[in-house]
């Protein structure tokens, strides 16, 4: 006998994975959809872009949409703060949404609050992006580039690679020379990053907002990866093991909060409408994931005491009575290198 069971009267883990089979079975609808009826409306495909702070990153944002949305990390005093979205119709081909995030290595934030603002757009955007496209400067690629790209690796896993297009900026500086010149003389460094990502690479001027053609060539290499990819985005089954569980944390800590959220959501209604009210819900949903998200990195009170204790006892076996103060120390640096991955 098959029993059916209220969504309200589930338990977090059950709603966790009745939403996630909720997720699939549109999407698979989504893409049956697509190939079936094709007068129905496309689905957008969802661009995230990448990179670290000065690379032209939201100015290629700009240059895909054809219009100044994102604020332009060339200007330090309105370099992009927390991620945003902007959905439209691109050279008539389908409905595209460009995702700018905050500059990897940006001065005024730390690495992990960046890390973790891109992380819960992601969880916001869903189901995921179709294509991550990692912005670099032309020229050589330099240490922090490098170190940009081991972030990017490490925080979505070493699949990304097979989601992300390279996109270099200032493509007026090439004076002629085609990209591929600029490949040959290049170091084996940015030639081996570039192998690693499955879409290919191309040049942008961001200058020149009406230059479409710059633009047509990137949607046709996202179609194509897209394809590859079998018309799947980017899911989070698809993250570095640490992060999945971070992740399915989070969502049962916003399930067990889901009426209080939802009461919030009604206080909202009261007071606002249109835009405005669409403002409030998503700066409340941005909320409440950073605290769900920082909830979820905790390590446990139990955790920490038995880390406390085991390595006092080691320290102590080893050392003697001056290992118990040995081993409160390396709590110390255990904890540290904690909060910075």
């Amino acid at each position: 006998m098959l029993v059916h069971v209220r969504y309200d009267m589930m338990t977090p883990e059950d709603r966790l994975k009745t939403d996630n089979m909720e997720a699939n079975r549109e999407e698979e609808v989504e893409h049956s959809l697509e190939y079936d009826h094709p007068n129905l409306p496309l689905e957008a495909w969802r661009i995230m872009l990448l990179g670290k702070s000065g690379s032209g990153k939201s100015s290629a944002g700009n240059t895909i949409l054809a219009e100044e949305v994102f604020k332009s990390d060339m200007k330090l005093s309105r370099v992009t703060q927390f991620c945003e979205k902007k959905t439209k119709d691109i050279n008539g081909r389908r409905p595209v949404t460009v995702i700018d995030t905050p500059g990897l290595f940006e001065t005024r934030r730390s690495k992990k609050e960046v890390v973790r603002e891109i992380l819960q757009s992601v969880s916001l955007y869903r189901p995921g992006p179709h294509v991550f496209v990692v912005v670099i400067p032309i020229g050589r690629l330099t240490l922090e580039d490098k170190g940009t790209n081991n972030l990017i690796e490490s925080t979505f896993g070493k699949r990304v690679w097979d989601f992300t297009i390279v996109l270099f900026t200032h493509g007026d500086r090439l004076e002629g020379k085609t990209l591929n010149d600029v490949m040959a003389s290049g170091d084996e460094d940015l030639r081996e990053f570039i192998r690693k990502c499955s879409g290919g690479f191309l040049a942008f001027n961001n200058k020149d907002l009406g230059d479409r053609d710059q633009v047509a060539k990137l949607l046709e290499k996202v179609e194509t990866l897209v394809a590859l990819n079998g018309n799947q985005c980017y899911k989070s089954n698809l993250y570095p093991r640490q992060e999945r569980k971070i992740r399915e944390k989070q969502e049962r800590v916003l399930a067990e909060r889901d009426k209080d959220i939802a009461h919030k959501e009604k206080q909202l209604e009261e007071h606002y409408d249109g835009e405005e009210l669409k403002e409030q819900r998503r700066a409340l949903w941005r909320k409440e994931e950073a605290e769900a998200r920082k909830m979820s990195e905790k390590v446990p009170v139990k955790v920490q005491i038995g880390i406390v204790i085991v390595a006092s006892l080691v320290a102590t076996a080893v050392l003697g009575p001056a290992g118990l103060i040995l081993g409160f120390i390396l709590v110390i640096i255990m904890r540290r290198v904690y909060d910075d991955i």
